[in-house]
C-alpha cells in the first residue's frame, strides 16, 4: 500500500487508505487468478461419499475462484510407503443440495479409518489485509502485485480527472480530458509490465 501511495506521490491527488488497500486487493486478486496459491488438507472419512465444502473441510476455498487440483479418496501411508491414490477427474464432481455444495465421490465411500486428501487452489493474502496473518505472494512476485495496484490507482485518477471541472486538484489550470488520458496510458504501462514480470 505504501508504495502504491509514493508512486501516486507526484500527482497529487489525495487518496483515504482504504482505497489504496482496494487497488492492493484488486491486484491481488489478479494475481492470484494467475498464479493462485494452493492449499493441501487431511480430511477423515465419515463413511459417505459427500465432503462438505466448509470452512472445516476446505478452509479458505472460495466458491467461484478455488479450483479442486487433486484428491485422493484414500490418502497413502508416507512411513509405509504407499504409492498415491489420485481420483481421476470423471470420478468426482461437485454437488449442491438445499443446505450445502459438496464433492461427491462416485465409486468412493471413505470410512473413519481412511484420510482423504484434497489440493485446491485458494486466493494469496498479504498480511494486515482483511485480517490476514500471512504473506503468501512470492517475494519475486511481490514487485509484479505492485504494478497491478499501481495500475488500478492509475485508472482510479483517470476517471477521477474525466469527470472533474475543479481546477483546484492541481493549483493551476488542467485540460482534463488530456489528464486522464495520460492517467490511462501510465496505467497501461503499469499493466504492461505486471504481464511482462508474470
Amino acid at each position: 500500500r505504501q508504495m502504491v501511495r509514493e508512486a501516486n506521490a507526484t500527482i497529487q491527488f489525495s487518496m483515504e487508505d482504504n482505497v489504496y488497500e482496494s487497488f492492493v486487493r484488486r491486484a491481488l486478486r489478479r494475481y492470484s487468478i494467475d498464479k493462485p496459491d494452493e492449499k493441501v488438507v487431511a480430511i477423515t472419512g465419515t463413511a459417505s461419499q459427500y465432503i462438505t465444502v466448509n470452512t472445516s473441510n476446505l478452509p479458505d476455498f472460495l466458491e467461484g475462484f478455488s479450483s479442486v487440483i487433486n484428491i485422493e479418496a484414500r490418502a497413502p501411508t508416507i512411513a509405509s510407503n504407499e504409492e498415491p491414490n489420485y481420483l481421476e477427474r470423471a470420478e468426482w464432481d461437485f454437488y449442491r443440495d438445499d443446505s450445502a455444495y459438496r464433492i461427491f465421490l462416485k465409486n468412493h465411500k471413505p470410512t473413519s479409518n481412511d484420510t482423504i486428501r484434497v489440493s485446491y487452489t485458494i486466493i494469496h493474502t498479504i498480511d494486515g489485509l482483511d485480517s490476514a496473518t500471512a504473506d503468501t505472494v512470492p517475494d519475486q512476485d511481490r514487485e509484479a502485485v505492485i504494478y497491478w495496484a499501481i495500475n488500478e490507482a492509475f485508472m482510479a485518477l483517470a476517471g477521477k480527472y474525466a469527470g472533474s471541472s475543479d481546477p483546484t486538484i492541481r493549483q493551476d489550470v488542467v485540460n482534463y480530458k488530456t489528464k486522464s488520458s495520460e492517467m490511462r496510458e501510465t496505467a497501461k504501462e503499469y499493466r504492461t509490465m505486471y504481464k511482462e514480470w508474470i
